[in-house]
């Protein structure tokens, strides 16, 4: 299967558009998986096709970015009650899914985010990681903004980005 090719360290560099001692740093950290043949280090063709996901947004997600982005004032300067919230939405939600379903799925992983406390769900809202723009797509934080201040960050955003091409 091609997703599982083995890929050499310069290979990686060329893909992702980075030096090869950079992709050997990010697999000695960990935050990119590889496996050693030898004295060699490989990497799986998915996990690096997996990182430019994350870093290729689509319009979409960059737009629900922005939102989460917008929100951040409301969940740093009055975070027990936003994600008091977004709890509250999380228990009501989960009870109209399937509890066997994906939606159910990203609400739990939400309630985990939220319980690791602050930091963990500011980092989550901010990241464009492939699974933090999954969450976002199913995100708890809905009537966090206002409707004016979610209208001005939906302007904010089509006047600080082109997106004819999108």
């Amino acid at each position: 299967m091609e997703n599982d090719t083995l890929l050499k360290t310069g290979e990686v560099a060329d893909l992702l558009g980075v030096s090869r001692q950079h992709v050997v740093d990010l697999c000695n950290r960990g935050d990119l998986p590889s496996v050693k043949i030898g004295t060699h280090r490989r990497v799986r063709r998915a996990d690096v096709e997996e990182i430019l996901q994350a870093h290729t947004l689509t319009y979409e997600q960059r737009k629900q970015l922005w939102l989460h982005q917008a929100l951040l004032t409301h969940l740093l300067t009055k975070p027990d009650a936003t994600m008091s919230l977004a709890r509250k939405n999380i228990r009501r939600w989960s009870s109209m899914h399937r509890p066997d379903g994906k939606a159910n799925d990203y609400l739990r992983e939400w309630e985990k985010v939220l319980d690791d406390g602050l930091e963990r769900t500011v980092e989550t809202v901010l990241s464009s990681s492939l699974r933090s723009c999954e969450l976002r797509q199913n995100s708890p934080f809905a009537g966090v903004l206002s409707q004016t201040e979610r209208m001005a960050a939906l302007t904010s955003f089509r006047a600080t980005h082109d997106w004819s091409a999108a």
